[in-house]
């Protein structure tokens, strides 16, 4: 997999996806490049239709080294077994990039995120005074502290700050929800992992998607906004709606 050119100053921006998630990621690339984030944005793509489709679109991306067959154009449901293997493929390339030397800095998104500012430098910014940065996840309260349900949908850590939570080692714990959310939520304290959470204005996610965009403050102030707790094509609807897709269809 040919990575190494997306590192720029030691940083790694990076999203994964698949047949049926690939317009999704050439909206989130049209996004990146629209809010002149500062890093280039790598998209590793696990199949080979998803790759052969956004380089006819001349999104620049990179095919997963052991790529896995065409789940086809759909996106695949939440919990289903294709879902599940793309939540392995995703622990497994957090795991990597963790690992390598060149990647000082490393920021993942999923695709499913609509950027609005420059994420890299103020993401870049708070990793000065933390080791490892996301969402908090919670629907009935906020966490400022120790969040017991955090999000890994955009996550950002300096180098070997995860500290191996990211790395499957307990199947039995895995084959119980297997699920990359859960998976991280569980090992991060075992790991001894230093969990912080971005401000919730600036970084909110789907359980705030109507609040932030029904007032205007609030929506200039969010740097991005994640579109979890949709599924299927309801995000793209959502999108729509919302006025965060760039595709023309």
């Amino acid at each position: 997999m040919k990575y190494e050119r997306y590192i720029k100053d030691g940083i790694l921006a990076w999203t994964l996806t698949s047949n049926g998630y690939k317009y999704m990621t050439w909206n989130l690339a049209l996004q990146w490049k629209a809010a002149g984030c500062s890093a280039p944005l790598c998209i590793v793509c696990a199949d080979k239709p998803s790759f052969q489709f956004l380089q006819r679109e001349g999104i620049s991306c990179c095919l997963l080294d052991d790529a896995i067959p065409d789940f086809g154009p759909m996106i695949v449901p939440f919990g289903s077994r294709q879902f599940s293997n793309l939540n392995w493929i995703k622990l497994k390339l957090l795991h990597f990039f963790a690992q390598d030397s060149a990647v000082q800095r490393c920021i993942y998104l999923d695709g499913d995120i609509a950027v609005y500012k420059d994420i890299v430098a103020d993401l870049c910014a708070r990793l000065g005074s933390a080791e490892l940065l996301a969402q908090c996840d919670e629907q009935g309260h906020e966490c400022s502290g120790a969040c017991p349900n955090f999000c890994t949908g955009l996550l950002a850590w300096n180098q070997r700050a995860d500290k191996g939570c990211f790395k499957i080692t307990d199947m039995d714990q895995w084959t119980q929800k297997p699920e990359d959310q859960v998976w991280v939520n569980w090992s991060a304290p075992r790991c001894g992992t230093v969990v912080s959470i971005l401000p919730r204005q600036l970084y909110p996610n789907g359980a705030r998607l109507t609040l932030t965009h029904s007032n205007p403050e609030l929506k200039a102030e969010a740097m991005c906004l994640h579109y979890n707790y949709r599924v299927g094509e309801s995000k793209k609807a959502d999108m729509k709606r919302f006025g965060d897709w760039m595709l023309p269809y």
